[in-house]
């Protein structure tokens, strides 16, 4: 295992980070947040990225990461930088522990929003600023992990030659820096427009700020209890946001820049699935609910954001919302979830079977959104193996969870969500506390967070190559 140049490339991301400590600073300052106690947690935590950056800079070597090391770089970064994130939480006059701290910067950063404080709307604004740019920083990384290292030929977990025109490589050490500074200036000018957005509401700015980020990175933290939106305006152009997080985080950079590096049509099919789908509900229901609250929940359930909603939709559409969260979105967005086209392997290869009984003779393309790559049986292999071992985990989580003082239909709902890393209050019947929840139950939820993002198939190949010789 190479220690060091695995640092040395995670340095980078204590960059933004550092920033970000600087940012919440002057906020506190130009709005008279006199609390020396917490404004000095974040400069020490701004000190300790700085520093550790430098010294994590001597730790550069010539030699090749191997695409294990490469995963394993993914998955310490989604274990160790929770911890830098969680020092504002630890001296925060809030009396968090150091495992409340860290849990409340892990389900930040893998921007999933189960926090450990039950009241949001009374924390102050610093640390509620904090809290939102944590989940930023988390989507930022998320990207990072599965554009540069897991879609890359060489691994391929995530299948990213049907979505582009050109491959996608490995070649890590000579891209690095490359991917780093597109990736965040993609996810940057997403922001932006977003909060473009936003401006048309009737948000104060500080919520629509938090709320941006809350977007943007298909997470679940917000400043109050729940989002409440006051006009059929202010919905619809909240749930336009959260579509456009659904999609591929290079269309804009693509558009502007006049490039032809990805087709979109995975894009195109998401966008026509969340229309139909909106108008079909309200076809099927025409007296349940508005428009513009179906079309809500359609694009946060596809954008596996959960961000608590004011919306009370009846336990028919509840289910249904809950199965959206499996597909979400594009291959390149924040959203978590089984992915839509993986989906369509599965359709494709039924109707390659089907067609093969009916007409053994005909030959059938096994392309996919008319791409020039045909479907590999590696292809298929991978996504067998990912949707067996994610219901093994479902089930054997729903057995864990089972020993809490919770009804069946909240504790097989919690698992689905957290599965697809979706924060579970608008799908359950009773909202639930940090508090109410044992400690084997959270870390059952940590670890199905982490499947969430780094795949359990990529757990296995760690396992095998290194326990399994």
């Amino acid at each position: 295992m190479k220690i060091k140049s695995i640092f040395y490339y995670l340095r980078w991301f204590l960059v933004p980070l550092a920033f970000s400590n600087i940012f919440i600073i002057c906020f506190s300052y130009f709005n008279n947040y006199s609390n020396q106690y917490e404004i000095l947690s974040y400069l020490l935590a701004f000190f300790v990225q700085i520093l550790l950056f430098f010294i994590c800079g001597a730790f550069k070597t010539k030699q090749t990461i191997d695409k294990i090391n490469l995963q394993i770089l993914v998955l310490v970064g989604w274990i160790i930088i929770p911890i830098f994130i969680s020092i504002p939480y630890f001296f925060s006059y809030y009396n968090l522990g150091w495992f409340e701290a860290y849990y409340e910067s892990f389900s930040g950063f893998l921007s999933f929003g189960f926090s450990v404080f039950d009241a949001p709307h009374l924390i102050d604004k610093p640390l509620l600023l904090w809290r939102s740019l944590s989940q930023w920083l988390g989507g930022f990384y998320f990207l990072f992990s599965i554009i540069s290292i897991l879609s890359t030929t060489e691994i391929n977990f995530i299948p990213h030659k049907y979505i582009s025109i050109s491959e996608n490589s490995l070649n890590f050490e000579n891209k690095f820096l490359k991917n780093f500074f597109n990736i965040f200036y993609c996810y940057f000018l997403l922001s932006l427009i977003v909060l473009f957005f936003l401006n048309f509401t009737n948000l104060n700015f500080f919520s629509k700020l938090n709320l941006m980020m809350t977007i943007v990175s298909s997470g679940g933290f917000f400043i109050q209890d729940y989002l409440l939106i006051s006009n059929t305006q202010d919905s619809l152009i909240i749930s336009f946001c959260f579509l456009l997080t659904s999609l591929n985080i290079f269309i804009f950079y693509e558009l502007f820049k006049f490039s032809k590096n990805y087709n979109f049509n995975e894009d195109i099919y998401i966008i026509i699935i969340i229309f139909v789908i909106s108008f079909l509900i309200i076809f099927i229901f025409p007296n349940k609910n508005n428009f513009h609250e179906i079309f809500l929940m359609v694009t946060t359930s596809i954008s596996t954001s959960g961000i608590p909603l004011s919306l009370s939709p009846n336990s028919l559409l509840v289910n249904f919302f809950i199965i959206l969260t499996f597909f979400g979105g594009c291959l390149y967005s924040t959203g978590s979830g089984f992915k839509f086209l993986r989906i369509l392997f599965f359709g494709k290869k039924f109707l390659i079977e089907i067609t093969k009984l009916l007409n053994p003779s005909i030959i059938i393309k096994k392309n996919i959104f008319k791409s020039s790559f045909s479907i590999k049986n590696s292809d298929y292999y991978i996504a067998s193996l990912m949707f067996i071992f994610y219901f093994i985990i479902f089930f054997f989580s729903i057995l864990v969870l089972s020993f809490e003082n919770l009804s069946f239909e909240n504790i097989y709902k919690i698992v689905f969500l957290t599965l697809n890393n979706t924060l579970p209050y608008n799908y359950i019947s009773t909202k639930i506390s940090f508090y109410e929840l044992n400690y084997h139950s959270h870390i059952m939820m940590l670890f199905l967070l982490l499947v969430s993002k780094v795949y359990f198939i990529s757990l296995l190949v760690l396992v095998k190559k290194l326990f399994w010789k």
